[in-house]
Parts: structure tokens; sequence; C-alpha cells
């Protein structure tokens, strides 16, 4: 059997034959009495990970744990789509979180887990992230391979394309770019804002939490990012109509970020990939499942300006897992390459 595994900054998610499961990549730490902390957990079936006499609550748990109470921080086990150096925890955390949704390998089973491209607007390095999950994994008992956030979406979204094209991943952390043709990289990069990026300007702006922020854009029947549902909304003056507003023009700054980046890439090219004819964008990820997302990137992109022919741009079915299910189909391949090799 063969998994694959989005290592999110925001969620971790999993994708088998038949099955996907996720887990907020989020921990909370309880103070007080250790013991007694750990036996009121334990009693609830809350997941937790102990380590240093300090216990931490970790996943969806402490997300709803952190929206009753807001002064407790929520912490993130990574940042900017990297291991968050900042929190010393948070590989204990993250070995919790991968086991829950890995559990242990069945004999010679394939795991592929995906990373960001190299960033071009930060210095810091994918290696040690990418080691240190790769240890992770193997811990379980799993094979491990890795492949970029970028090209595990697009082995997922242009698949009727002939795997050619421009897949674009935003997550929490990053946004990663992976520009194909007939299933090779030409170009591949990442940019350290995603929506991560928006939940903080927002919550600076607003005078609120980053978690009121996150609420606010998974669960308002209000949040409409096309032009016309916001200019309805001025006059309301509540904090969830100053949150929305805000979570729009943070959104438009993010579009704008992307193709810029992704021009000024193009252009700093020895040679341009050569189409045969215009290619899709696709785009991908958890920060793309805010309504009217795909209307802002339409009013926002410039043919004129774009170096490349553009057919279509689109967002892919269930955007959210489509990382995991990009990852999952290439451990797919790669097994059957295995019980190829093992009959020859």
């Amino acid at each position: 059997m063969a998994k694959g595994l989005d290592c999110g900054t925001s969620y971790y998610i999993t994708a088998e034959e038949n099955s996907i499961k996720k887990q907020r990549n989020v921990f909370l730490t309880v103070d007080g009495d250790a013991a007694q902390v750990k036996r009121m957990l334990k009693r609830q079936k809350i997941p937790f990970v102990e380590k240093a006499g300090k216990v931490h609550i970790v996943g969806q748990h402490a997300f709803n744990y952190a929206q009753i109470f807001s002064t407790t921080e929520l912490k993130r086990p990574m940042q900017s789509g990297l291991l968050n150096p900042k929190e010393k925890d948070a590989l204990p955390v993250l070995n919790a979180i991968i086991g829950e949704l890995l559990g242990k390998a069945k004999k010679d089973e394939v795991c592929v887990y995906c990373v960001p491209a190299k960033p071009i607007d930060q210095t810091r390095e994918v290696s040690y992230h990418e080691d240190v999950l790769k240890q992770i994994i193997e811990g379980y008992g799993y094979d491990t391979h890795v492949i970029e956030e970028g090209v595990a979406l697009a082995y997922e979204s242009l698949v009727d394309d002939d795997l050619t094209g421009i897949a674009i991943s935003v997550g929490a952390g990053m946004a990663n770019i992976a520009v194909m043709f007939a299933g090779m990289s030409s170009l591949s990069f990442s940019v350290a804002r995603g929506g991560d990026w928006i939940d903080q300007n927002v919550a600076m702006d607003c005078g609120c939490t980053i978690t009121k922020v996150i609420s606010t854009k998974e669960n308002s029947q209000l949040l409409d990012l096309r032009k016309s549902a916001i200019n309805d909304i001025y006059q309301e003056g509540s904090e969830e109509y100053n949150i929305i507003n805000a979570i729009r023009s943070y959104y438009l700054a993010l579009i704008n970020y992307l193709f810029v980046n992704l021009t000024n890439q193009f252009n700093n090219l020895e040679t341009v990939p050569q189409f045969p004819k215009p290619v899709p964008i696709v785009f991908g990820g958890g920060s793309v499942l805010v309504k009217g997302f795909l209307e802002i990137v339409k009013e926002q992109f410039n043919q004129d300006e774009f170096p490349i022919e553009i057919s279509e741009i689109k967002i892919v079915e269930d955007s959210h897992t489509s990382i995991a299910r990009g990852c999952l189909s290439e451990a797919m391949l790669i097994t059957e390459d295995l019980e190829e090799g093992k009959n020859e």
C-alpha cells in the first residue's frame, strides 16, 4: 500500500487509495501540574505530547481550545513552510501528528512526502526541513521519497493537460509554483507568503487574534472576496465585517505578489519555456478555498504583461487535499516499479 503526505504549515494531510486524513499542524502548552493535566486529557481522549515536564495539546483540539480561551497562545511547529526555529518542542509534536496520520508501515510500504521549493524571498534552506521529515517518517517504517509541493500539485491537477502548465499551491506558510512541460519541471520556486501572512496582517490591522481571523476565513457565511460582495458591507462596522474587508485586501496583495514574482522569474531565465500552445494555470492548496478566490485571481491577471500565453485559470477539484493526492500518485508509481523489479 502507498501513502502520500502533504506536510503543510497549517495541516498535515495523508492520502491513501481509498481514504484521506487531516490534522491541524498546531499545538499549545497547558499550564498546571503535568500529571493532573495528562489525566484530564486522557479522560477526554485528547492527543497530547509531554516533553521536559510540559504537556502540549496537539492538532484540532489545540485550535478549538485557543478559540475558547483567547489568551491562550497557539503555537506552530512550522513557520513559512519550514520547521519553526522558535519552537523547541516542534519535533516531538510533528512526530505525534505524523504518527497519528500514517501509523506503522506495513512491509515495504512507500510514503511520498512533499517539501517546498527553495524560496526566492528569504534566505532559509530546505535541506534540514526535508531531512527531519524523512527521519520522522522512516521512524514509522516507511520507504520514503520526496517531491516538491508544486510538482505534487501538478501531478494531480494537470493530468488532463498532459502534465503541462503552471501549478500554484497556495498554502498557509508559502506559495509554491511549478512550471511543467510533459511531466518535467522547467521552473520551480516558492515565496514565503501564504494564508498565514494574510492572517497576521489582518489580525494586526483589525486588533484581533490570529485564531479569530482563521475562524472567520473558515466559517463565516458572509466572506466572499468578490468586489460586489465586499461593497455591500462597508456600512456594517462590526468586527466580522472589518475582518472580511481586510482579508480581501491582503488576498489581492498576495495574488499580485505571486504574479509579479512569477513574471520576474520568467524574465530572468536565459530561455523562457516555449510551449506549443497556451497552457493552464491551476491553483491548489488550502488558502484558495475562500469564496471568490478564482474571481479575484482573474481580476489581477494581465495576459499582456505575462510572458506565456494562458489558456485558462482554474482551481483543482478538492484543492485542500490535492497535494497529498499528488504525492500518493507518485507513491503508487514507485510501488509499481518496486514490485516489477522483484518479479524480474
